[in-house]
């Protein structure tokens, strides 16, 4: 049983009785939970009219305790009813921009100063060693994301952070599944909502669009024109065999030139696997949540696998409580061995030294310039200046313009395949971002450095210098 307190005025009223049907979502692409539900709104004798405004805080409990804080960002009267919709405190996080600068501290302790500065209550951060150097301009949610993608790179883990109630937790994900025990009635004997002939058939989709079975970790040269100053590749040959070659240059910096090997793999095993998405509805269970993993065993589509809960959707309806899930097939059962080449060093590398290729600040001036003269220019599909550009057509027309690099005119997606891959803690001014929907890359723009970046955005607001947009695919260095 669910009870729907409204926190009004440093008051609390239980309005449970007058919630209808009230469901909550969770995506890992975008972290916070939303949360919606009816109140009546009529003028009718024996209907208490009840005033929920925007800002008042929401809090949903069950038998173990509170589930939900959120607070209420918009109600709409549509009589006869008020519709209601409210996030966690993970809002704050997304609605709040930060000026901050981090000096050789570890990824945990710059997560600890940054929410003491948006007053974000930690429950639990653990331990990421990784230490960082840089300032962030951005909003609070983008400085999270980038400082886990820092400690991902750098032990090839995966980690994850969520609201519970108030506070805060940072954590690894789990690779084993939990249990999601129903009991319906004191009578009937309690059970996992997982197991085969309790949830729906459900969907499910395979794809090798975002597969990688190679990846070649480079430090490039600091002379343009030369081959890599170091090179290392490892590959699954068994892979290549079944689903042909499918290769990735991935851009390292040279203090890491020891570590070379290590990030070469993580890279390959979190891009070596068939891309696999179950959609499927259960009995609703409150644990789960995003990051969580279900083990799903279905004899009709063939599988008896691990999946990693991507999003949910609950949805309680009078003593109904249901959920929708979109899983992502967690690990193969068998091991993978690969083929490692040696690792080739064409020239002396200075740790102390940013590695790659990346614009350098004089000719990035020279870039800079020709992008910025574009702002304000109109978008027209496959135009490629000077009065008008596309997003690829602007990428094309501002390298050559400015003398920095001859590139050919193609698509977002030919930039991308052109590119050495970089991750984000890598990016530099000149570097070029993706966008991507099932992996197809359907937009890049250039970063300018300080979270920004110039793009021919789409027909509505033509050419123009933004901050980045949430979601990139990825970084790309031409």
């Amino acid at each position: 049983m669910y009870k729907v307190n409204l926190l009004k005025d440093s008051n609390s009223s239980d309005i449970t009785d007058m919630v209808g049907e009230i469901s909550w979502s969770e995506d890992m692409d975008s972290v916070g939970l939303s949360l919606s539900f009816s109140v009546p709104d009529s003028e009718e004798r024996y209907i208490p009219r009840l005033l929920i405004m925007a800002g008042d805080i929401i809090s949903v409990s069950n038998d173990d305790g509170e589930l939900i804080k959120a607070v209420v960002v918009s109600v709409t009267r549509d009589f006869p009813k008020r519709n209601v919709k409210a996030y966690d405190f993970g809002f704050y996080l997304n609605k709040n921009d930060i000026v901050i600068q981090f000096k050789d501290k570890s990824v945990s302790d710059c997560l600890r100063e940054l929410f003491g500065k948006v007053n974000i209550p930690i429950g639990e951060i653990c331990d990421m060693p990784a230490k960082v150097n840089g300032v962030y301009i951005k909003s609070v949610n983008e400085v999270i994301k980038e400082l886990i993608e820092i400690q991902q790179g750098n032990d090839g883990k995966k980690y994850y952070y969520e609201l519970r109630g108030d506070k805060i937790y940072v954590f690894q994900l789990p690779e084993e599944p939990i249990e999601y025990i129903f009991k319906p009635a004191v009578n009937v004997a309690a059970f996992d909502v997982t197991q085969r002939d309790v949830h729906s058939r459900g969907q499910y989709t395979h794809s090798i669009e975002n597969m990688k079975n190679r990846v070649t970790a480079i430090i490039n040269s600091k002379t343009t024109g030369n081959m890599p100053a170091v090179e290392f590749t490892v590959s699954d040959d068994e892979n290549i065999k079944k689903y042909g070659l499918l290769s990735e240059n991935y851009s390292v910096n040279s203090e890491d030139l020891d570590n070379i090997k290590s990030l070469a793999k993580n890279e390959l095993t979190d891009k070596n696997k068939l891309k696999r998405e179950l959609t499927m509805d259960f009995i609703g269970h409150d644990s789960a949540r995003p990051g969580r993993v279900m083990h799903i065993i279905d004899d009709f589509l063939g599988i008896d696998d691990f999946f990693r809960i991507q999003s949910v959707n609950h949805k309680v309806s009078g003593d109904i409580h249901t959920m929708s899930c979109t899983l992502n097939f967690l690990k193969e059962n068998a091991t993978t061995t690969y083929t490692e080449g040696e690792v080739i060093q064409r020239e002396d590398v200075s740790k102390s030294e940013s590695g790659g290729s990346a614009v350098s600040s004089g000719d990035f001036g020279k870039l800079s310039s020709v992008l910025n003269a574009q702002v304000g220019k109109p978008y027209v599909w496959g135009a490629e200046g000077p009065d008008s550009f596309d997003c690829s057509g602007l990428v094309c027309y501002a390298f050559n313009q400015s003398g920095l690099k001859s590139v050919g005119r193609t698509t977002a997606q030919g930039y991308y395949n052109m590119c050495t891959k970089i991750s984000a803690s890598n990016r530099q001014p000149g570097d070029l971002v993706f966008w991507a929907d099932n992996g197809k890359v359907y937009h890049v723009g250039v970063y300018i450095g300080d979270g920004m970046m110039i793009n021919a955005e789409n027909p509505n607001v033509g050419v123009r210098k933004t901050k980045l947009w949430s979601n990139v695919y990825a970084y790309g260095r031409l």
